[in-house]
């Protein structure tokens, strides 16, 4: 079972900007309204864990299970009481001197489609918004 949405901006700015911003993961807040702390525990790299607090949730335990620099990073965070895992997958694709960025939620597990129904909305809402911060931080419009 699997449940995903997906949501992309295209921006004059480099993979390289946009990156920037995804590996420093104490600024994640400037770009991403919704999030209250993020701590990493070591290198911005594949296998190492980190918190994320969510405005009015509980700290999340997360993974990064995927880093290619200036390409995509994912992390995952699994909800074992709810027998579902989610992942948050962050792209960059070159389009000529353009860039196409796109985020993605993707719900996988048993409960996936139902739970993803449920609670997708809401954790979704933001993205447009935050992606549009991200590209006004990366493009050096806004600091």
């Amino acid at each position: 079972m699997m449940w995903k949405y997906e949501n992309s901006i295209i921006t004059e700015a480099t993979p390289e900007a946009i990156w920037k911003l995804y590996n420093s993961v104490d600024k994640w807040k400037k770009w991403d309204g919704s999030i209250l702390e993020v701590k990493i525990n070591g290198p911005f790299e594949e296998g190492v864990t980190g918190n994320l607090t969510l405005l009015g949730q509980e700290p999340l335990l997360f993974t990064l299970t995927e880093v290619k620099e200036n390409k995509l990073f994912t992390n995952t965070t699994i909800l074992e009481q709810l027998s579902i895992r989610m992942n948050f997958r962050h792209e960059i694709e070159i389009l000529g001197i353009q860039t196409k960025v796109t985020h993605s939620v993707i719900l996988s597990g048993p409960n996936a489609e139902m739970i993803g129904n449920q609670i997708g909305p809401m954790i979704t809402q933001g993205i447009p918004n935050s992606m549009s911060n991200l590209n006004q931080l990366a493009r050096g419009d806004i600091s």
